[in-house]
């Protein structure tokens, strides 16, 4: 998964420069900060995944319960950054167009993960 992760954090980083050349600062910003708030909830999920390849446990509502609390987790920090986002950045729809880009692309190095490894 941190394969999946670097190469998330490399392809936002790579649009986000090449975004910059082919529009203004203002653009690039925005979609970079949207990039980084899905590379967040990426890191949140592999945090979480590695939390519980030490903690093993069998009991099935304590899994269920614990799965929750990292939705929601990943869920809260994801609409506080990007409230903060839309609050800040003038361009706020690139702002989200930047967090479904780097949603696909972790969707994508996953995918690309699975095949390597």
């Amino acid at each position: 998964m941190f394969f999946s992760l670097w190469l998330q954090l490399g392809v936002i980083t790579v649009i986000g420069l090449m975004s910059w050349l082919w529009q203004d600062a203002g653009f690039a910003q925005a979609l970079l900060f949207g990039g980084l708030v899905a590379v967040v909830n990426s890191g949140l999920l592999v945090i979480r995944w590695r939390r519980g390849l030490k903690e093993y446990h069998c009991n099935g509502q304590r899994h269920l319960k614990s799965f929750h609390r990292s939705m929601l987790e990943r869920f809260f920090v994801v609409c506080v950054l990007l409230a903060v986002g839309f609050g800040f950045l003038a361009e706020s729809h690139v702002v989200l167009l930047g967090f479904v880009v780097g949603q696909l692309i972790w969707a994508l190095a996953m995918m690309l993960a699975n095949r390597l490894f």
